[in-house]
């Protein structure tokens, strides 16, 4: 194995920082964009919404090189399942999604067959980002990673629903949108740099080389 190919698992810890920096930035300077109630894909829209395609595109990139690298030194489910997860980014970017949640600012509510196929997307983003965290990594630490995502995904999911019917407006699911995505590229990211960085430490639930601590 070459060192090009030895150092492929650390594109998703690229993917994992460049997410986290590049929507906080984003997020922080858009005006009328709030991170507590607006979800990361929502940066795609008005001025300087490319921005937030080119960081979603891109981080699904890292994500699709990151599972290159582990291909056959980590186990070929989680494997499969980080390259879903990088194709699904690269969906969410060039799927658009709808204006919503009072972004962008003066910009009518929209619900279309376009933002429908996006937010199917992104459902199974996170369905895929958590069975995948599952299956990296130390097996007792990836379950409770996994569980916080799973618990962060189901709650946003559903307050965001409350929230664009106006039932409970301006709740915070925005943040346990970043919670759930933030903790799920973190432990995809560690796990790929410390392979790279070849510490020995296996990147998967491997047939018969279970971690459990």
């Amino acid at each position: 194995m070459n060192r090009g190919q030895r150092l492929l698992p650390a594109f998703g810890a690229l993917a994992a920082v460049q997410m986290i920096v590049v929507s906080t930035w984003d997020g922080l300077t858009r005006p009328g964009y709030d991170e507590t109630r607006n979800w990361i894909s929502q940066l795609s829209l008005g001025p300087n919404g490319w921005y937030g395609t080119v960081n979603l595109a891109t981080c699904g990139l890292w994500l699709i090189l990151g599972a290159a690298g582990l291909h056959r030194r980590a186990a070929g489910r989680a494997v499969a399942l980080i390259l879903w997860c990088g194709l699904c980014f690269v969906a969410l970017a060039v799927v658009r999604t709808d204006a919503g949640l009072g972004f962008p600012p003066g910009v009518p509510e929209e619900h279309t067959v376009r933002g429908l196929i996006h937010k199917l997307i992104a459902l199974t983003l996170g369905l895929a980002g958590i069975a995948a965290v599952a299956g990296v990594g130390p097996r007792r630490a990836a379950r409770v990673v996994a569980a916080v995502m799973a618990v962060s995904f189901v709650a946003a999911s559903v307050l965001v629903l409350l929230d664009d019917a106006e039932v409970l407006p301006g709740n915070p699911s925005g943040v346990l949108e970043r919670l759930a995505l933030f903790a799920g590229l973190g432990w995809i990211g560690l796990a790929g740099g410390r392979q790279a960085a070849g510490t020995g430490v296996p990147a998967a639930h491997c047939a018969g080389g279970d971690v459990s601590s």
